[in-house]
C-alpha cells in the first residue's frame, strides 16, 4: 500500500453537490404523475365494480320460490311472510317453514324447563312419574343410590351403604 493521500481538490472550501443527482423538477413531475395515475386507477376500479354489481343483480335468481318478484322478474323483497308460506303450501301437506325461530326456540326451552321442574306422569298405566330435579337430588341424598349385589344381575336392588357420619347430607 501506498502512503500517498489523494487530493481531489476538496480542502473544505467551495464544497458542491454532485451534478448527477435528481433534479427537483423531475422529482415533482414523478410525484404528480404517480398521484394522477392513482386517481385514474381508483375511478377505473370503482366503475368496474359498480358494473359488476349491477350485472350480478340483474342475473341473480331468487333464493326461494316464495320470494316476491316484480313484473321484470327482479326481486321485490327478500322477506317471506307467514301469508306467503300459507299461500304457497296450502293444502299440500308439506311441512311449514319456521317464521319466527327465536320465539319458537324460546317456547321450546321454556316447555323443557317446565317439565324438568314439575310433577307429572311419564306413563300413568305403568306408574312412571317425573319429579322435579331438586326433589330427586334430595331423595337420592336421603335414600342413597340403589346397589345390585355382586352375585347376580337379576337380584333385587338394595339400598346403598350409608355415608360416614362426618359426610352425611344435611337437608
Amino acid at each position: 500500500m501506498s502512503d500517498e493521500t489523494v487530493n481531489h481538490g476538496h480542502n473544505g472550501h467551495g464544497v458542491e453537490f454532485e451534478h448527477e443527482d435528481l433534479s427537483p423538477r423531475g422529482l415533482f413531475a414523478f410525484m404528480i404523475g404517480l398521484a394522477i395515475t392513482g386517481v385514474a386507477v381508483y375511478f377505473i376500479i370503482t366503475g368496474m365494480y359498480t358494473y359488476l354489481d349491477k350485472y350480478e343483480k340483474a342475473q341473480m335468481t331468487t333464493a326461494s320460490p316464495l320470494v316476491k318478484t316484480d313484473e321484470s322478474g327482479r326481486i321485490a323483497s327478500r322477506a317471506v311472510t307467514t301469508a306467503d308460506v300459507e299461500k304457497a303450501f296450502k293444502d299440500n301437506g308439506a311441512p311449514m317453514l319456521e317464521d319466527n325461530e327465536r320465539e319458537q326456540l324460546h317456547k321450546f326451552l321454556l316447555d323443557q324447563e317446565k317439565q324438568l321442574n314439575s310433577y307429572g306422569w311419564v306413563d300413568e298405566k305403568a306408574g312412571v312419574a317425573r319429579i322435579p330435579i331438586e326433589r330427586a337430588m334430595q331423595l337420592t341424598a336421603q335414600r342413597g343410590l340403589p346397589v345390585r349385589p355382586d352375585g347376580g344381575a337379576n337380584a333385587p336392588a338394595g339400598k346403598a351403604p350409608s355415608a360416614p357420619k362426618g359426610l352425611a347430607a344435611t337437608n
